[in-house]
């Protein structure tokens, strides 16, 4: 009895310790390859980046059948089997060089005023003039990172609402390269996340938010390429108490070297509905925006996330509380 006690309590601490292990593995793994993917050229690294990107496609049996059988469920008899396994492949491909693109940074940057190009602008000029900062909702379309990069670059104050990685080495990566570029990250499950969203809010700031993805966090059903889905309610919500712009911010591919920015008009709650239905079709116009994106691009969205993963619900998730309580 005393030696099954012996090893029950030393279990814990060794799966905590390989747990440790592998995360620093990991995060060695990925430095490594920022670092030799920097010893490249811009050009040669994202190359290098689409065929990684491409390898994965083959490696990754469940991840490729995943993306297949989205884009199946999405587009049906529309484009052919063909068609939709080449937009998988494309995709891939701009997930490996999106990663290369991270690597490139400084590159990118040094030459940024050449190499993007911004549409509608004004629109952001127009919502930041107010003095109350917005919302830019986005999702995992294109270089969502360096999209929020770039309008830092421009001296906006840009605060990215994320979620903490399974793998804290990576966590810290991550929230380190965001804040060399001059993005805040702001841990959805800290607890003074939502002091620090009022103080973007306060300083006129940018708070950036991905709402395309089925997590753990309040959300509700709305339509999403014909289909339910389970889409996060923070973006509407803050919207709706603080009576704040969203607006639909957009990056994508523009030639062999080069992104294209697309900022489209600010949404606002329609102040004539009852709260919730504010919330509920401020959602539904910014899965509008999203579909409405991808459709036009779909080779740079992220296929093989569970996007319809879990039933649909009819009204705001029950069983969490809205993180983000931002009283005036």
């Amino acid at each position: 009895m005393d030696r099954l006690k012996h090893y029950t309590l030393r279990w814990p601490r060794l799966r905590k310790r390989w747990k440790s292990i592998k995360g620093n593995t990991v995060a060695a793994l990925v430095r490594a390859a920022l670092w030799l993917l920097d010893r490249l050229s811009l050009v040669t690294a994202l190359k290098v980046g689409e065929k990684l990107g491409m390898a994965a496609y083959y490696l990754f049996r469940r991840t490729r059948v995943l993306a297949l059988r989205h884009l199946e469920w999405t587009f049906g008899d529309r484009l052919p089997a063909r068609a939709r396994q080449r937009i998988a492949q494309a995709a891939f491909a701009n997930f490996g060089r999106a990663f290369c693109e991270l690597a490139k940074i400084d590159a990118i940057r040094a030459r940024h005023h050449e190499l993007f190009q911004i549409e509608g602008g004004e629109h952001l000029e127009e919502v930041l003039g107010a003095g109350r900062g917005c919302i830019a909702v986005t999702g995992h379309i294109g270089n969502w990172e360096l999209l929020a990069s770039y309008f830092a670059w421009q001296g906006v104050r840009v605060s990215a609402i994320a979620r903490r990685l399974y793998v804290p080495q990576l966590n810290r990566m991550i929230v380190d390269w965001r804040q060399r570029q001059g993005v805040e990250t702001i841990l959805r499950e800290s607890s003074n996340s939502a002091r620090a969203i009022l103080r973007v809010l306060k300083s006129n700031g940018i708070l950036a938010m991905l709402i395309d993805q089925d997590t753990h966090v309040p959300s509700i059903s709305v339509p999403f390429f014909g289909r339910l889905a389970r889409t996060p309610v923070a973006a509407a919500t803050l919207a709706v108490r603080r009576n704040l712009p969203t607006v639909p911010v957009f990056i994508q591919r523009n030639g062999e070297l080069g992104w294209r920015i697309r900022v489209q008009a600010p949404l606002y709650p329609n102040l004539e509905l009852p709260p919730a239905q504010r919330v509920r079709e401020l959602t539904v116009a910014l899965n509008r925006a999203l579909e409405e994106q991808i459709r036009s691009n779909p080779a740079e969205w992220v296929w093989w996330h569970r996007r319809w993963r879990r039933a649909p619900m009819a009204n705001l998730d029950p069983d969490a509380a809205f993180p983000y309580e931002a009283s005036a």
